[in-house]
Order: C-alpha cells, then sequence, then structure tokens
C-alpha cells in the first residue's frame, strides 16, 4: 500500500476500517471500494495527484461509514449513497480549508476550484462552511 502523500488522518482512518489500497493503470475510475473475503479493499488508478487522492479515498471512506458498501440496487440508491459519500470527503476537506482562511475570505466557488471539485457541490460546501464557521453567515459563492 503506497500512501507517501496521503494525509495521516486518512491513514489512521484506512487502518480503523481495515480497508487496503490496490493501485492499478489497468481501472477506468477513479477508485471504487469492494468488500473481499479479505476485507475492504480499495482498487485505485494509479498516478493521481495527492490531493486528489486523499479526496478519492475520504469519499471512498465516506461509502464505508453511511451505507457499508452496500451494491446500489437501482439509480435512485446510487444518487444517495454518492450524495452521502460526497458528503462524507466535503466535511472533511472544507474542515482544513476553513482553518486555513480568514473568516471574511471564506468563497465556496474558490474553494471548489482550488480542490478541482465539481461546482454542482457548492450548496453542500456552503453549508458546511456555515456549520462550521460561526461567523460566516455570508459565505461567498
Amino acid at each position: 500500500m503506497a500512501v507517501i502523500g496521503m494525509d495521516l488522518s486518512i491513514k489512521r482512518l484506512l487502518k480503523r476500517y481495515g480497508i487496503k489500497i490496490e493501485y492499478t493503470d489497468e481501472v477506468e475510475f477513479s477508485a471504487r471500494l469492494f468488500n473481499t473475503p479479505k476485507g475492504m479493499v480499495i482498487i485505485m488508478r494509479s498516478g493521481m495527484p495527492d490531493e486528489m487522492e486523499n479526496q478519492v479515498v475520504l469519499h471512498e471512506i465516506g461509502h464505508i461509514k453511511n451505507d457499508g458498501c452496500q451494491s446500489y440496487q437501482d439509480w435512485r440508491s446510487r444518487i444517495v449513497m454518492e450524495k452521502y459519500a460526497n458528503e462524507y470527503m466535503l466535511g472533511k476537506v472544507v474542515g482544513d480549508y476553513i482553518d486555513s482562511c480568514d473568516p471574511s475570505e471564506l468563497n465556496s466557488i474558490d474553494f471548489l476550484e482550488r480542490h478541482n471539485l465539481s461546482q454542482s457541490l457548492d450548496y453542500t460546501v456552503r453549508n458546511l462552511i456555515r456549520e462550521n464557521c460561526p461567523n460566516s453567515d455570508d459565505v461567498k459563492s
């Protein structure tokens, strides 16, 4: 498991949940979580930048915390499971962003652009900033 650039807090989560990471160049997806007879494994595309790898691993851990790595029964359940996994990942990454910024400079679009994330997550990011930073009622977007 080569986790050189991975945050220590993420390494601890992987250990807590008994998750292994395997890297490969032979997949089209960024990462997927599999429940195997040997435990949980995240199959991850090799060569992603460290920041993206951290986000992807947090997203996959979000699946374990929220839905226990269940299979998607239909497209509706997939949408809900992906939403919760994204919210878990964003909750961790937004906290670091808040700690690094002056409260008057918090900006959800800036956050999304810095982290190369879809602007469709703006509403969730704005709410997370408001919840975690009491002086941010006027979060810019």
